[in-house]
């Protein structure tokens, strides 16, 4: 009986050793073969994803082009599975792997899947993942032959104005292009619009949290571009022509090895587009008539590359150049007077980039450092003439202004595992900038014959702003249940300097940003969120820069250099699901703003040549937004070949304490998109879609109604190779931004409207037609894979 006692203790001490030396997560290899069971040859881009039980996480790898596979695991107990598209799954329910095992060679059958199947005919729209939507912008034919800029318009929820201003949900958005952060003297416009849709994958609209930059509004625009992962080389060829003017090309490349992920793009585009503008002052009994012809040539150029150095690391490294040469043509007629403006400019961006990425082992331990630097130069040139009515002599001026941004970025983050269930993550991010605007503002004398100074218009405007951020989030997935907690701290130092007049300003902030994030997993399709977190909005270039227009002598933009950022409280309760042919991206979300930036108009006192009053369009600190709203966007596909999309957007609007209560409204806007794809049998696919927002009133001025429908036909020619499509924008020339303005005692209309567009583009694929099994199974390579095991995190 001692016997069987001592061998039943000795028994439980081996046991009980062994659960132990399992539970330190002892890091050993597993490593096998697959190939295709009929024919012998080895399957490469084949997944391998082995789940440890009682564990929501999965890690996993692909073959190599031998179809041989490695891993490094935690000894524990997994089930395995290995998966090739159109091959029926291998798969191991319960496997105790303790040590470093060989799988050996394992055998696929195949599934008698179709060998081709046209994979883009009504893939989603958008798609939805946990704090995260995706606007698939490439499946999307109302963007081909555009533009970034054209293609965020086309995003659900995001509003792009007159002006090239885009907002979310009344918030600034962060513009991120592959992660990495934009800037520009004219907040991104010239480079969003020589930017190429056909390089675009998709956008994805990511809710902010500590662990991004605190800058903007309530959520992060991240333009994905397109990079070759399935291939040994593809690309795409592009050329398009238009009315009004708007013809280039581009071509897009990308080549693949097993070390190497080379990608590149070029594009040329001439545009010319006319604006009319009709300002009217009926109490003062003027009127002025403003045509503009604006013509330009966008060039951009861009090469990037990931270096896997080997299979724990990578370097990225990119390079741009984009260079825009813009010449303006406006003609103003007033009562008083005729004023010609012939406006040149030539902008240049160039932009480096540099990113390292180490995992320090298989739990998920990794370090990310990225550098980047950035050069921007604007010279832009004007004169003007202008004759008085009735003719006496005629009136002759000159600006320019200079403008350079330099930028700089140093980033770093870091995540530690603490568990299976939690980790950490830390990091720091550094952006440097510096503005210069040297500007003037001459007229010819005749008496003297030469050219002065015309007022106070001329200054060399410095603007020097550094950021440091460091952040941490906590990070917990528990079954179905995750959430976040994160806390971002920001010091802030900015000096201005106006040299002719001596002005010189120096603040410095420090702020704190907290962040919380909960969520649940219903299902496979389904998943409710909520979210909170503070951000700031920082002047944008524009906004500060003390001179920036001069072709309206009565109605001048000026910047305030005094602009301070503003900053704001941001909620969502976010719900996304699929049933079945359905699906649905809701939200209900509050912006709270304190301090706004409120742009106003002010009369300056002074008189034009011909003795009428001039007005100063300028932003102030003053006033607390308050907005309150709902996202709905339902995808509905009943059948094969149709997709319905309607996208709306109620918010109610309000500002309190805004320039002595002024400013002050509170009143319901409602924005509702709405679209239909058919797409048919012989190739063609047909895409009509609608916009409308109704009036947004801010106390003294109102903008009008916004309505215009916008329609794309497009026809697959050799093969499906290629591609011809029809776009018209604003095809009824319903389109048109009506501002009524009661600000400085007087009564003012603006109307402003385009030329309505019709483009013809032709583009072309090679080596990237409708896959076969085999192609469409290295879709499923390592990054998918990783995005699939981001997801549940």
């Amino acid at each position: 009986m001692k016997r069987i006692i001592l061998f039943i203790s000795f028994f439980t001490c081996v046991l009980s050793g062994s659960a132990q030396i399992i539970s330190l997560d002892n890091t050993i290899v597993v490593s096998g073969k697959v190939i295709d069971a009929q024919t012998n040859q080895p399957l490469e881009y084949a997944t391998i994803a082995l789940t440890r039980s009682g564990q929501d996480k999965t890690i996993g790898t692909t073959t190599d082009k031998n179809g041989f596979f490695k891993l490094d695991i935690d000894a524990g107990l997994y089930i395995i599975k290995i998966d090739f598209l159109s091959f029926k799954t291998y798969k191991i329910q319960s496997k105790l792997l303790t040590s470093n095992t060989d799988l050996g060679t394992i055998s696929l059958m195949s599934d008698n899947v179709l060998d081709e199947v046209d994979v883009n005919a009504t893939k989603d729209l958008v798609e939805f993942e946990i704090n995260k939507k995706i606007y698939n912008a490439s499946a999307d034919i109302a963007n081909i032959g555009g533009t970034a800029m054209d293609v965020l318009s086309n995003t659900p929820l995001v509003r792009v104005d007159a002006n090239g201003l885009i907002t979310i949900r009344g918030g600034t958005p962060t513009i991120l292009i592959d992660g990495k952060p934009q800037f520009g003297v004219d907040n991104n416009f010239d480079f969003l619009k020589a930017f190429p849709s056909v390089s675009i994958d998709k956008v994805e609209i990511i809710t902010r949290s500590a662990k991004h930059s605190s800058g903007g509004g309530g959520a992060i625009l991240n333009i994905v571009t397109k990079k070759d992962k399935n291939q040994a080389y593809s690309g795409s060829l592009e050329a398009h022509t238009g009315l009004p003017d708007n013809h280039g090309g581009s071509i897009f490349l990308s080549k693949k090895t097993e070390k190497v992920n080379l990608f590149s793009t070029i594009s040329f585009n001439n545009t010319r587009r006319e604006k009319t503008i009709d300002i009217e002052q009926p109490l003062l009994n003027l009127f002025e008539e403003s045509i503009q012809d604006r013509l330009r040539n966008n060039f951009l150029f861009n090469i990037g590359s990931d270096f896997h150095l080997n299979t724990k690391s990578k370097l990225s490294a990119s390079f741009l150049f984009n260079n825009s040469n813009k010449n303006y043509t406006y003609e103003i007629d007033a009562r008083e007077f005729n004023r010609t403006t012939i406006e040149s400019d030539d902008y240049s961006k160039i932009q480096v980039q540099l990113g390292y990425s180490l995992e320090l082992d298989s739990k998920g331990q990794k370090i990310q450092l990225n550098l980047g630097y950035e050069n921007t130069n604007s010279d832009n040139e004007s004169g003007i003439t202008e004759n008085p009515i009735p003719f006496s002599s005629s009136i002759l001026q000159d600006y320019r202004k200079d403008q350079k941004l330099q930028n700089v970025l140093a980033q770093a983050d870091y995540i530690l595992p603490l568990d299976k269930n939690k980790s950490l993550e830390f990091g720091y991010k550094g952006t440097f900038r510096s503005f210069t605007n040297d500007y003037e503002v001459l007229e010819f004398n005749s008496g003297t014959n030469t050219n002065v100074v015309l007022g106070d218009l001329e200054d060399i405007y410095f603007y020097d702003e550094n950021i440091h951020g460091f952040y941490a989030q906590y990070n917990v997935v528990f079954d179905k249940f995750s959430y976040a907690l994160g806390v971002r701290t920001e010091i802030s130092d900015i000096s201005t300097k106006e040299q002719n007049n001596g002005t010189n300003l120096d603040k410095n902030f420090t702020d704190v940003f907290p962040s919380v994030s909960f969520g649940y997993e219903i299902n496979d399709n389904s998943y409710i969120s909520a979210n909170y977190n503070r951000s700031v909005e920082r002047p944008l270039i524009p906004q500060l820069n003390p001179f920036n227009s001069f072709v309206y002598q009565r109605f001048q933009s000026i910047g305030n250099p005094d602009l301070n950022p503003f900053y704001g409280d941001y909620f969502e309760l976010l719900y996304d699901t699929k049933i079945k042919k359905v699906t649905v991206a809701s939200a209900l979300f509050v912006n709270n703003q304190q301090d706004q930036s409120l742009s106003i108009l002010e009369n300056t006192g002074l008189l034009t040549n011909n003795g009428d009053e001039i007005f100063t369009r300028k932003f102030i600190n003053s006033g607390n937004k308050n907005i309150v709203g709902l996202d709905l966007d339902i995808t509905v596909k009943p059948f094969k070949g149709l997709r319905l999309n309607g996208y709306i957007s109620p918010y109610q609007l309000e500002i309190k304490n805004a320039l002595d209560n002024a400013y002050n409204f509170k009143n319901t806007v409602w924005y509702a998109e709405g679209s239909a794809l058919v797409s048919l049998n012989n190739g063609l696919k047909f895409s009509v879609s609608h916009k409308y927002q109704s009036p947004i009133s801010n106390g003294l001025s109102e903008l009008r109604t916004i309505n215009f429908t916008n329609f794309t036909v497009s026809k697959s020619l050799f093969k499906k190779n290629a591609t011809l499509t029809f776009r018209a924008v604003d095809i009824f020339k319903t389109k048109r931004f009506n501002y009524i303005s009661r600000e400085a005692n007087t009564l003012t209309r603006h109307n402003v409207f385009y030329e309505n567009q019709f483009n013809l583009t032709f583009s072309y694929l090679f080596n990237q037609k409708r896959k076969s099994a085999k192609n469409r199974s290295k879709e499923l390579n390592k990054d998918d894979l990783e995005d699939k095991q981001d997801k549940k995190l």
